[in-house]
C-alpha cells in the first residue's frame, strides 16, 4: 500500500530544450508547450534533456512532437 502510495505523487518525466546554463549550477529550460522551469544539472544549450521534479536526469532524443487528441 505504501509503494502504491508513493507512486501516485510522484511526477512525471518531461522532454525539455535548454535555454540558458546558469551560474549556479542549474539550467533554464523550456517545454514545447511554452513551460519554462529552471532544473538542477548540467547541459549544454539547446539539447534536449529529460526533467523530473525540477532535476535533469539525462541528455533526450531530438524527435519532432506530434498531439494525438482521443
Amino acid at each position: 500500500m505504501l509503494k502504491q502510495l508513493q507512486s501516485a505523487f510522484v511526477l512525471p518525466r518531461q522532454i525539455m530544450q535548454v535555454s540558458a546554463v546558469n551560474a549556479d549550477g542549474t539550467v533554464t529550460a523550456s517545454s514545447s508547450s511554452g513551460h519554462t522551469i529552471r532544473a538542477i544539472g548540467s547541459a549544454s544549450v539547446g539539447d534536449h534533456i529529460y526533467v523530473q521534479d525540477g532535476r535533469v536526469l539525462g541528455t533526450a532524443p531530438e524527435l519532432p512532437f506530434v498531439e494525438i487528441e482521443v
